[in-house]
């Protein structure tokens, strides 16, 4: 079997980047385990419809977010499988834009995208997403046949994100960092769209907290709206970092007594699986994913009430046990969550639904999956340095994929890199 991973990467570092590039190492390790089907990887703009048609078995959209329906260069593919990943757009409307200027905008394309999913929907084969709530809504407002729904987790990275060996020096390195007192903090994972991620309400709940008494301050992960930045301004214990590297960013979650993340919808919900990998517990919505991801592991408050926000904050910082019983289950609840778990029923999926599959032998289609993931390599990763293109030439499939899957993204010297990585697959398979 011969699977494409069609991926967006110019998607700025996001979630369903992330998604992509985690499906994608772990298909390839299971590729050179099974050694029965290859994997290799296109650029959404060059998914052509010959190409995909010609060269595959199946094609895979792992991260359609929202209300985007496939674009017409891959749904004439002989099978195609699609991820949807929340449509917060179709199912609130207007209470997950910025602004009634944000929403008139979208509006009619919204609406253009749903016609396409109820009229089209049988030119895919599967569509799969993260929980049963998501999968009730592609059903409600997409139209989409429940037989034709696979419901498949997303996972978290455990060598990544894991407890702290000391949380209490963890705790003071990161408040040195931002020139805290050593005290206690909470963490909030924010975005630009801070309707989605209910950033204001939020704010007005801590503050809420604050003059209750508690002694946490709230630090703020993320690209946000000078609004935002404004808002953050008017309350006491606020620290917006904005974007940091992943590896500061689990310190900083390690360190945390909770993740706070109220959001008016989450698909799945990716900070709250990182943060109980790391034995943080969360205080979270209680409509949608959160109460199926977290389960017993969080505190659920309602994302629209500011009193129920700030009381759920009051409680738990207050009672030590509760944080310390929170953050014995999110660790436990963690478990149930890997992205080898998360390739190996995508690909059970693929193997299960598709349908004429072309001839192949898997040593020649070796070949040129290696070539076709060099070559995507080449377009997708920015400023590769000299040493690292040596590199490159030494690397066995899995370590392609993963170098390909953490340093960038397009650099525009593709032609540069194809000459020596040619020569290398000559020499390699003479």
């Amino acid at each position: 079997m011969k699977i494409n991973l069609v991926a967006n990467y110019g998607l700025h570092a996001s979630s369903l980047t992330l998604i992509t590039q985690k499906l994608f190492l772990e298909l390839g390790k299971l590729m050179n385990k099974q050694k029965s089907f290859t994997i290799a990887a296109t650029m959404y703009s060059g998914a052509g419809v010959g190409d995909v048609n010609q060269h595959y078995d199946c094609v895979s959209i792992p991260n359609m977010g929202g209300y985007n329906f496939p674009p017409n260069s891959v749904t004439t593919s002989r099978n195609l499988f699609v991820g949807v990943v929340g449509i917060d757009e179709v199912v609130l409307g207007r209470k997950v834009f910025r602004s009634d200027k944000d929403w008139k905008r979208y509006k009619p394309i919204i609406e253009t995208e749903v016609k396409k999913w109820k009229k089209h929907v049988k030119k895919i084969n599967r569509i799969h997403t993260s929980t049963i709530s998501d999968k009730q809504q592609i059903i409600d407002y997409l139209k989409v046949p429940e037989e034709q729904i696979d419901v498949i987790p997303y996972g978290v990275d455990h060598d990544m994100f894991k407890p702290a060996e000391d949380k209490s020096k963890t705790r003071k390195k990161v408040c040195s960092k931002f020139y805290l007192k050593n005290t206690p903090y909470f963490v909030h994972i924010s975005e630009t769209n801070w309707a989605r991620k209910n950033t204001i309400r939020l704010f007005e709940a801590y503050k809420k907290a604050r003059s209750a008494g508690i002694p946490h301050n709230l630090i703020v992960i993320g690209r946000n709206h000078e609004l935002i930045h404004k808002k953050a301004q008017e309350v006491s214990g606020i620290i917006m970092c904005g974007y940091v590297k992943e590896k500061r960013m689990v310190e900083i979650i390690q360190g945390a007594d909770a993740l706070l993340l109220p959001s008016i919808h989450e698909g799945f919900g990716l900070p709250l699986v990182e943060s109980m990998a790391c034995g943080v517990p969360s205080i979270t919505s209680d409509v949608f994913s959160p109460p199926e991801i977290a389960k017993d592991a969080a505190l659920f408050a309602d994302p629209y009430s500011v009193s129920d926000i700030a009381e759920k904050i009051i409680k738990f910082a207050k009672n030590k046990k509760l944080q310390e019983d929170l953050s014995k289950r999110a660790l436990e609840r963690s478990q149930y969550f890997s992205w080898a778990k998360t390739a190996e029923k995508l690909l059970k999926l693929f193997q299960e639904n598709t349908e004429n599959e072309l001839d192949s032998d898997f040593n020649t289609d070796y070949d040129l999956a290696a070539y076709r993931t060099l070559t995507t390599v080449c377009q997708i990763h920015p400023h590769l340095k000299e040493q690292s293109r040596q590199d490159l030439l030494e690397m066995d499939y899995v370590k392609i994929i993963n170098w390909a899957v953490t340093v960038g993204l397009d650099d525009g010297y593709v032609k540069d890199y194809l000459i020596p990585l040619t020569k290398w697959l000559e020499e390699r398979y003479k």
